[in-house]
């Protein structure tokens, strides 16, 4: 059986949801801003806007949020 693309979507997005809070759990408290902290930090806040984009062109309705050839 195939995944259809909004189960893969949809998938995809609780995954990287779920990567979030792990590098928002991990890098609290962090003391030292290493590279590397910074890198991830960096990458948790793409990571949210990028849900909250879709999400919101989503709820308005839009079935191609752009053309990704």
């Amino acid at each position: 059986m195939t995944i259809t693309p909004l189960e893969l979507l949809d998938t995809s997005i609780a995954q990287l949801q779920t990567l979030v809070a792990f590098l928002d759990d991990q890098l609290d408290g962090t003391e030292f801003a290493t590279a590397e902290t910074c890198a991830c930090k960096e990458i948790a806040r793409s990571l949210c806007r990028l849900i909250r984009t879709y999400e919101a062109e989503r709820l308005a309705g839009r079935r191609c949020f752009n053309d990704c050839r």
